[in-house]
């Protein structure tokens, strides 16, 4: 299991910052947290999750098969 914690000055800077990481995976946990410096929000993933993420990423990475045309003069 992984863990993250992301640190930013503000919320929508969290926001944006979160947001980036979720499609690869990482879920949120807990709640954010408000400290001297900002605020915190700590995510986790699991190692099957990010298998699962690169494994889709390559399904969707294949090229598109190419048609074959023959020009005609």
């Amino acid at each position: 299991m992984e863990y993250n914690i992301i640190i930013a000055p503000d919320l929508e800077g969290l926001a944006s910052e979160v947001a980036g990481f979720l499609p690869q995976g990482w879920r949120l946990k807990g709640s954010i947290l408000e400290h001297g410096d900002g605020f915190a929000q700590q995510l986790v993933r699991n190692t099957k999750d990010k298998l699962r993420v690169q494994q889709q990423q390559l399904k969707h990475s294949k090229p598109a098969k190419q048609r074959r045309t023959r020009w005609i003069e």
